[in-house]
């Protein structure tokens, strides 16, 4: 990995944290999947916008995507049989 990724992957793991700590808050007030929700959509609008300021293509987008779907399903077999009920 570059310098470049090394730092980009450090100040990933920064903002994790630094969201970790406004989430509890958030979830005081609001239901888990309402959060999600707005986080989809920040994500969604986040893409959009860059694709129109051509600060990432569409594949780079759709990569964003398929990583938050790897991450999502990383701890399910490809079938949804093996997933709990509730995100069937």
């Amino acid at each position: 990995m570059s310098t470049a990724e090394e730092q980009f992957a450090e100040d990933v793991l920064a903002c994790v944290d630094d969201l970790n700590e406004v989430l509890p808050r958030l979830a005081a007030r609001y239901d888990d999947l309402v959060i999600i929700a707005a986080l989809a959509e920040h994500v969604g609008g986040a893409l959009c916008i860059f694709m129109r300021a051509g600060i990432c293509s569409a594949e780079q987008a759709r990569r964003v995507l398929a990583h938050m779907e790897d991450t999502a399903f990383a701890r399910y077999a490809p079938n949804t049989a093996e997933m709990p009920e509730s995100v069937q």
